[in-house]
C-alpha cells in the first residue's frame, strides 16, 4: 500500500511565497520598463499597452479554472507546471526579438501565474492547520508584499544598467529556484486531487468575453472602428458575456456560481473593485510613462515613483484595517476611494518637467494613503457578503476582477490619451509638409516627446516642443478620467456596501494585490 509523505511546512510556505513574489515583480518590473521596450521594439503605445494587457488577460481569465485545476488534480504539480510555464515564457520575453513575440510571451506568462497565484494559497491550507494556518498566511501576504514593494525599483535599476530584458531575465533563475523547491517539497507520491470537473467551456467563454472588447479598444484607434477584425472581437466578447451567463446557469461545476450575485452587496463590491483597480492600476501604467517619455526620468526615478504608493499600503494597512473594524469599513472603502482619485487628480499639477518633491510626490503619497484605507476592508467585505460556503471561490473572482478591472483601466484609459494626442498633434503642428510625416509617426506614440526620423535642427526642436505639450494634455485627460473613476467607485461604495463587515479588514493587508483573508478555509 503506498503512503503519502506529509510536506515539509517551511518549505511548502516557502515554495508560495516565493511563487507569489515571482508574478509580484514581473507585474511591476514590466510596467517600469513599457518605455525602454518601446524604444527598442521601435513600438507604440498599442504594444505598450499589450505588454500589460496580455499578462493581465491570461491571469484575469483563467485564475478561476487554476484554482479548479488545482482541486481537480494535484496542488503540487499545478504549482510545478505554472512555475516551469512562467520561467520559460520569461526567458522568452527575455529574448524576443519583435513586439508580437514579447506579446505572446507574456499572455503565457499570465496564463502560466494563473496556475501558480491560487495554488499557493491552497497549498498553505492544505499544509497547516489552526492558528498555523492563519501565522502562515499572515507571513505569506507579508514577504509576498515585499516583491511588491521592491518591483518598481529593482525594475528601474534593472533597465538603466543593463536592459529592459534583464527584468524578465531575471525571472528565469528565481523560477529554478522554485521549481527545485516544489521537487524536494512535494509529498512522494503526490496525491490525488478531488476530481473535480473542470468548466472547460466557461473557461473558453471566459477568456473570449474579456479578449474581445480589449482587443477591439487597444486596435481600434490604430486598425479603424470599422475595421473587421475590430468589429469582429468587439462582436464576439458580447456574443461570449451572453453565452457565458446561459452556460453558468446550467452546468454542473460552474466556474461561477451565479447565486453569488443574489447578494446586493456582493454585487455592487465586485463593481467597485472591477472600477477601483481600473483606475488605479491606470494611474501607475501611465504616469510612469509621461514621467519616462516626457518629462524625462530614468526608469529608477520613474520606479521610485511608481513604488510610493505600494510601500504607504503595505506599511499602513494592518493599522487602518484594525481601524475601519472598529469605525465603518464602508466609509473607509468610499472615503479611500475619494483620497486616492484627489492624489491621482493631483497630477493635474504637474507640466511637462514634472518636478518630483514639488508635484510628483504630493500625489503619489495621497494616492498611496487612499490606497491604503480602501483595499482591506474592500476585500474584506466581498468575502464576508459571499458567505462561508463561497469563500474560496469569492477569494478568486476577486482577484480575478481585479485583474480584468485592471486590464479594461488601461485599455480604456489608453483609447482617450492617443485621441487626445493626436487631437494635440493636429492643432499644434498643423498644416505643415516639411514635418508631417514625422508628425503622422508621432501620433502612434502617445507621450512620446522625442520625433522620430530626420528633420532640420530648428524643426526638430520646434516639434519636440509640441509633442511634449500635446503628451501633457494627453496625460492630463488621462489623469481626469482616472480620477473620475476613483469618484464613481466611491459613490457605489457608499450606496451598495453595508456599514459592517462579517470579517475583518485587518486579515486582508494586502486585498486583492497580495492574497485572500488570513483566516480563509479552502472551499
Amino acid at each position: 500500500m503506498l503512503t503519502t509523505s506529509r510536506p515539509r511546512p517551511r518549505l511548502a510556505l516557502l515554495v508560495c511565497v516565493l511563487s507569489s513574489s515571482l508574478v509580484g515583480l514581473d507585474s511591476l518590473m514590466s510596467t517600469v520598463a513599457l518605455p525602454a521596450i518601446a524604444r527598442d521594439l521601435d513600438a507604440g503605445l498599442a504594444v505598450q499597452q499589450w505588454v500589460v494587457a496580455a499578462f493581465l488577460l491570461g491571469l484575469g481569465s483563467l485564475l478561476l479554472v487554476g484554482g479548479a485545476l488545482g482541486d481537480a488534480y494535484d496542488r503540487w504539480a499545478i504549482m510545478g507546471i505554472g512555475t516551469a510555464g512562467f520561467g520559460i515564457a520569461a526567458l522568452a520575453c527575455a529574448l524576443a526579438p519583435t513586439a508580437p513575440v514579447l506579446i505572446a510571451a507574456r499572455l503565457v506568462q499570465g496564463a502560466a501565474a494563473a496556475l501558480t497565484v491560487p495554488a499557493a494559497l491552497s497549498l498553505i491550507t492544505a499544509t497547516f492547520e489552526g492558528e498555523e494556518r492563519s501565522r502562515a498566511i499572515r507571513s505569506w501576504t507579508a514577504w509576498s508584499g515585499v516583491s511588491v514593494v521592491v518591483g518598481p525599483l529593482l525594475g528601474g535599476v534593472l533597465v538603466d544598467a543593463i536592459s529592459w530584458r534583464a527584468t524578465f531575465a531575471i525571472l528565469v533563475p528565481l523560477s529554478a529556484v522554485v521549481l527545485v523547491l516544489v521537487a524536494r517539497g512535494a509529498p512522494s507520491p503526490l496525491p490525488r486531487g478531488a476530481g473535480t470537473a473542470i468548466d472547460r467551456v466557461g473557461a473558453l467563454l471566459g477568456v473570449v468575453l474579456v479578449g474581445g472588447p480589449v482587443f477591439a479598444l487597444i486596435q481600434g484607434p490604430e486598425l479603424g472602428w470599422t475595421h473587421p477584425l475590430v468589429l469582429g472581437a468587439a462582436a464576439a466578447g458580447g456574443m461570449s458575456a451572453w453565452a457565458f451567463l446561459h452556460w453558468e446557469r446550467r452546468a454542473v461545476n460552474a466556474l461561477l456560481p451565479l447565486g453569488l450575485f443574489r447578494s446586493r452587496a456582493f454585487s455592487v463590491l465586485s463593481v467597485v473593485t472591477f472600477v477601483l483597480y481600473g483606475a488605479l492600476i491606470a494611474s501607475g501604467v501611465y504616469t510612469v510613462l509621461f514621467l519616462s517619455q516626457t518629462a524625462g526620468y530614468s526608469s529608477t526615478a520613474a520606479g521610485l515613483a511608481a513604488a510610493v504608493p505600494i510601500v504607504v499600503l503595505f506599511v499602513l494597512s494592518p493599522w487602518l484595517g484594525s481601524l475601519s473594524d472598529r469605525s465603518s469599513p464602508r466609509l473607509f472603502v468610499a472615503g479611500g476611494a475619494l483620497v486616492a482619485g484627489a492624489g491621482i487628480l493631483l497630477l493635474l499639477r504637474v507640466d511637462a518637467d514634472a518636478d518630483f518633491v514639488g508635484a510628483v510626490l504630493p500625489s503619489v503619497l495621497l494616492h498611496g494613503i487612499g490606497l491604503t484605507m480602501l483595499v482591506a476592508p474592500l476585500t474584506a467585505g466581498v468575502l464576508g457578503a459571499a458567505g462561508d460556503e463561497h469563500a474560496g471561490v469569492a477569494s478568486g473572482f476577486n482577484s480575478a476582477v481585479a485583474r480584468i478591472g485592471s486590464l479594461l483601466g488601461v485599455a480604456v484609459v489608453g483609447l482617450v490619451v492617443s485621441a487626445q494626442f493626436s487631437a494635440s498633434v493636429d492643432r499644434l503642428v498643423g498644416d505643415q509638409p516639411a514635418v508631417e510625416r514625422v508628425a503622422q509617426q508621432a501620433r502612434e506614440r502617445p507621450l512620446v516627446a522625442a520625433p522620430a526620423g530626420d528633420l532640420p535642427a530648428a524643426q526638430r526642436a520646434e516639434l519636440a516642443q509640441d509633442l511634449r505639450s500635446a503628451s501633457l494634455d494627453a496625460f492630463r485627460l488621462g489623469v481626469v478620467v482616472i480620477g473620475g473613476l476613483a469618484v464613481l467607485a466611491a459613490l457605489l461604495a457608499f450606496v451598495g456596501m453595508p456599514g459592517r463587515c462579517r470579517l475583518p479588514a485587518a486579515g486582508c493587508p494586502g486585498g486583492a494585490l497580495a492574497g485572500a483573508h488570513r483566516d480563509l478555509e479552502p472551499a
